[in-house]
C-alpha cells in the first residue's frame, strides 16, 4: 500500500462474525496455501510407480495430523482435537484413494494431477448440494487434496510463528493449518473467505479466538504491522482505526470479557424468569467434538444432534450401524442422563449414496431432500433407526425428521420405526422399547398442518434458520438480498405464533430449534409468544439464560401483544429495542446490537 494519507484511512469491511469476540493489535499476513500442480503424463510402466508415490503421501499425511492432534490434544485440550479425526479419516478413505488411483490408471498423469482431478469432480458434487453446512464441507475435501499435493511435490512451507500478539489475514485458511499454527498469540482471524459451517469457523470457536471470515477483498489491502480491529461478534474488520474507534472497542473489549465471564458464572444457575417461570435450554450439536463444551455452557439437555457430521469423514459413504451405536452412545453419555434428541440424517440427492448419484435436480431445494429422501432410501433410514434404538436401550434418545410437510411422511417414518423395533426384537438385541418421534417445523407448508402434524407426533421442533429462509424467501448467504432476512418480520412471528398455538391445543412440547433466540431481541419476542423450551449452540446459551433472568414473562407477552401489530421487521425490532433499552442490550453482550442477525 502507498503512503498516500488514503492509505492511512479507517477502513471497514463487514463479513460475517464465526467467533464471537473483539480483538485490537497489528496485522500479519498468511500467504495463500493453494499450489498448482504440475501436469505430467505419464508412461504405463510408471503408473504403479504413480499410485505407490500416492500411498507413500497419503501415509505422510496421516501422520502428520495424528502427532498434530495429539500435540493439540496436549495444548488445547481434546475438543479442538477432536477436528482432525475427519481428516485423518478422509485420509484412510478406500473410495478417495481409489478415485484418485484410477485417474492415474486413466488418464496416465502423475498422482499430483490425479488428486487435482479428484478434488475437482468432489468440488463440483459440494457445489449442487443445498444444505449449507454440508456444502460447506468442501473445505476439508480441499484441505486434504492441497496436503497430498504439497507432500507429493516437494512444496510443504513452513508456517508463519508469531514472536509477540497479531491478528491473522488470509484469503482463507485450511483447517488442518489453523491447528498445526501455535496459536497462543494469535489475537484473532479475518478470511476472505469461509463461513460459520466451516471447520475452520469451529476450530476457532472452541479455541476463544474472534474471528470475521467471507471479507471478500480485505487481506490483499493488509500490510504486515498495520494496526487493525476485528469485531467476531457483529462481523466487522477494521484497518487503521482512529483513536476514537480505538477508545471505543477498548470499552466493548472489557465489556464482552466481563460479559463472557459473568454467562459462565449465570450458566451454572436455573434459567428463571424475574416472574419465576421456568424455561429449558438445550444444546443443538453440530459434531461430536462439541459434547465436551455442553456442561460448562450450563445446557440442560441435546435438543438437536445433526447426524450428518458422521458423513463428513467418509466422503459422504453412510456409516454401519456399529458406527452409528457409538455416537449415538456418546452423545447420551454427554446428556449426562437427560434426554438427546437425534435429528436423521438431513440431506438431498446431490449426496452421493453409496457410491452412486442420483439424478441431478435443476432446484435440489424444492426436489428431494430432508425426511424425503431419508424414506426413500429405506436401508440407510432403517440402518440409522436401528442404530437409534440400540444405543437408545441406555437412555432416552428421541427421533427428529428434519423439513416434515405432511402427516404421511410422519406416518411413514413412524411405521418404519416400529418395524425396525420388530426386527431388533426378533433377534433378540437390547433396544429402547418407546422412543419419541417428533417432527421439524421449517418448511411454510409445515406451519400450516402443524395441528395435524402434532397429532400425529410426540413433540415439535421449529428449525428457525430455514423457516425464516423459505418464508421471506431470502437466502441470507446472498449478499445481494441478506439485508432482506429479518427474524423479526411479522410473517416470521405470526407462523411461530401458530405453531405455539397449535402445540398447546394438542397437548404436545415445542422448543426453538435454531439461533434465533440467540438474539435478546428475538428471545424476548419468543418469551411473549409462548416459547419456553430452547435448543441453539452451547456458547450462546449463557446469553440467552442472562436474558430470561433479567425480564418477567408478563412484560414479553405486553410486548408481543403490541409488536405482532406492527408492519415491519425494523419497527418490531425498533420497538424491542426501546421496551427492553440500550443500558440493558449494552449490558447483554458489550454492544448495542446494531442488527438483528440470526
Amino acid at each position: 500500500m502507498s503512503s498516500s494519507p488514503q492509505a492511512h484511512a479507517e477502513l471497514h469491511f463487514t463479513g460475517s462474525g464465526v467467533s464471537s469476540g473483539v480483538a485490537i493489535g497489528t496485522a500479519a499476513r498468511l500467504s495463500s496455501h493453494a499450489r498448482q500442480p504440475l501436469f505430467i503424463n505419464v508412461l504405463p510402466h510408471r503408473v504403479p510407480i504413480e499410485i505407490k508415490r500416492l500411498h507413500r503421501a497419503l501415509h505422510s499425511a496421516r501422520h502428520h495430523l495424528e502427532s498434530v492432534k495429539v500435540r493439540l490434544k496436549n495444548e488445547a485440550g481434546t475438543t479442538p482435537a477432536y477436528f482432525l479425526d475427519p481428516y485423518i479419516l478422509m485420509l484412510n478413505d478406500a473410495y478417495l484413494t481409489q478415485t484418485i488411483e484410477d485417474n492415474i490408471r486413466q488418464h496416465r498423469v502423475n498422482a499430483e494431477w490425479a488428486v487435482k482431478l479428484s478434488l475437482e469432480s468432489m468440488l463440483a458434487a459440494c457445489d449442487r448440494i443445498d444444505d449449507e453446512y454440508l456444502r460447506e464441507r468442501s473445505a476439508d475435501i480441499r484441505d486434504v487434496a492441497y496436503r497430498l499435493i504439497s507432500i507429493l511435490s516437494g512444496q510443504r512451507s513452513e508456517l508463519p510463528t508469531f514472536k509477540s500478539p497479531a491478528i491473522l489475514f488470509a484469503e482463507d485458511i485450511l483447517p488442518t493449518v489453523l491447528a498445526e499454527m501455535n496459536t497462543a498469540n494469535i489475537l484473532a482471524i479475518a478470511t476472505d473467505v469461509g463461513g460459520w459451517a466451516t471447520h475452520t469457523a469451529i476450530i476457532a470457536r472452541s479455541l476463544g479466538i474472534p474471528a470475521v471470515f467471507g471479507l471478500q477483498d480485505c487481506a490483499s489491502r493488509v500490510e504486515a504491522g498495520m494496526p487493525c480491529i476485528v469485531d467476531g461478534t457483529n462481523g466487522l474488520v477494521i484497518l487503521n482505526p482512529r483513536k476514537n474507534t480505538q477508545t471505543a472497542y477498548l470499552g466493548r473489549q472489557a465489556a464482552e470479557q466481563r460479559s463472557r465471564r459473568d454467562g459462565l458464572r449465570l450458566a451454572q444457575l436455573p434459567a428463571l424468569t424475574l416472574d419465576n417461570v421456568p424455561c429449558k435450554l438445550s444444546a443443538n450439536i453440530e459434531i461430536q467434538s462439541e459434547l465436551p463444551m455442553i456442561p460448562r455452557y450450563g445446557a440442560e439437555s441435546i435438543g438437536l444432534f445433526r447426524s450428518e457430521f458422521l458423513l463428513a469423514g467418509e466422503n459422504n459413504d453412510f456409516p454401519d450401524e456399529d458406527v452409528q451405536i457409538d455416537a449415538y452412545r456418546n452423545v447420551l453419555d454427554a446428556a449426562r442422563g437427560t434426554s438427546a434428541t437425534i435429528r436423521v440424517f438431513d440431506f438431498n440427492q446431490d449426496i452421493l449414496i453409496c457410491g452412486e448419484r442420483e439424478n441431478p435436480e435443476a432446484n435440489p431445494a424444492l426436489g428431494l431432500h430432508g425426511v424425503r429422501l431419508w424414506l426413500k432410501h429405506e436401508a440407510i433410514a432403517r440402518t440409522q433407526l436401528r442404530a437409534i434404538l440400540r444405543a437408545g436401550a441406555e437412555g432416552d434418545l428421541r427421533i427428529l425428521l428434519p423439513r416434515v410437510t405432511c402427516v404421511s411422511e410422519v406416518a411413514a417414518a413412524r411405521a418404519l420405526m416400529e418395524s425396525v423395533r420388530a426386527e431388533l426384537r426378533a433377534e433378540g438385541l437390547p433396544h429402547a422399547q418407546t422412543t419419541q418421534l417428533g417432527v421439524m417445523i421449517e418448511i411454510p407448508s409445515a406451519v400450516f398442518v402443524c395441528e395435524h402434524l402434532a397429532r400425529e407426533a410426540d413433540f415439535i421442533s421449529i428449525g428457525s434458520n430455514d423457516l425464516i429462509q423459505y418464508l421471506l424467501a431470502v437466502d441470507r448467504t446472498n449478499e445481494q438480498v441478506a439485508h432482506l432476512y429479518h427474524p423479526l418480520h411479522p410473517a416470521v412471528l405470526g407462523s411461530l405464533r401458530h405453531i405455539v398455538e397449535a402445540a398447546e391445543r394438542t397437548g404436545k412440547p415445542v422448543q426453538m430449534c435454531g439461533e434465533m433466540a440467540a438474539n435478546p431481541l428475538c428471545a424476548f419476542a419468543l418469551l411473549g409468544l409462548g416459547l419456553r423450551n430452547f435448543s441453539l449452540s452451547p456458547a450462546a446459551l449463557p446469553q440467552l439464560k442472562q436474558l430470561i433472568r433479567s425480564v418477567t414473562i408478563e412484560a414479553a407477552q405486553a410486548f408481543f401483544h403490541e409488536a405482532i401489530s406492527l408492519p415491519t421487521g425494523a419497527a418490531i425490532e425498533e420497538f424491542a429495542r426501546r421496551t427492553l433499552g440500550g443500558d440493558f442490550l449494552l449490558g447483554m453482550s458489550g454492544n448495542a446490537f446494531l442488527k438483528v442477525v440470526d
